[in-house]
């Protein structure tokens, strides 16, 4: 309820342990009764549960081992992961937005995928400025985590200028309204009202 994307967030959480060179992730947290996040430490569950429903959450890991000299570079490397994590969630939306657009547009698919391909491209460069680190902390096995938020605005912000650069690229994607289908994604994923999404 609290957020989306679970099932997208473990496995980008499973991506990152593994590129993070962790041999097994650790048990899933005690006590979630099922909710949240599996095979992540209790405090980072507690972050991804506790955060407000208008953020996305991106989650980055770095090993540090025991050496805390290291703190610094493997902050920026898990935050550098973290952002990744949101970028990949996004473009995620994008192709499902896509993908809906053009079941109910008559624009050729390869010029829907060229589009949404456009959007992805943009969104992997982006830097996400506004995100945010909320929770950084080293488990006992020396892996550094990092949860950052994103609020929902921007990450609607962010997507529409990818997408006004893409119709540059596409023209025939003109009458894609990326705000609205980032306003009804957020919806969606509320199971509520609209989410206000945009300036």
């Amino acid at each position: 309820m609290k957020k989306s994307f679970v099932l997208g967030l473990g496995a980008a959480v499973a991506l990152l342990l593994s590129l993070a060179g962790c041999a097994s992730a650790p048990a899933a947290p005690s006590g979630s009764m099922g909710k949240g996040l599996s095979g992540v430490p209790s405090f980072v569950n507690d972050a991804y549960l506790n955060a407000s429903e208008d953020v996305l959450i991106g989650i980055g890991t770095y090993r540090i081992g025991n050496d805390m000299t290291k703190m610094g570079t493997g902050k920026t490397f898990a935050e550098t992961r973290a952002r990744a994590d949101i970028s990949r969630q996004l473009s995620t939306i994008v192709k499902d937005m896509v993908n809906d657009y053009t079941a109910t547009s008559e624009i050729d698919p390869s010029a829907a995928l060229s589009f949404q391909e456009n959007i992805t491209q943009t969104l992997s460069k982006a830097e996400l400025k506004g995100a945010r680190t909320v929770k950084l902390e080293r488990d006992d096995n020396g892996l550094l985590w990092v949860v950052m938020e994103f609020s929902k605005s921007a990450a609607a912000n962010e997507v529409n200028q990818a997408a006004a650069a893409a119709k540059l690229a596409i023209p025939a994607a003109a009458a894609f309204d990326a705000l609205q289908r980032m306003d009804t994604a957020f919806s969606k994923e509320a199971g509520g009202g609209p989410v206000p999404v945009g300036d």
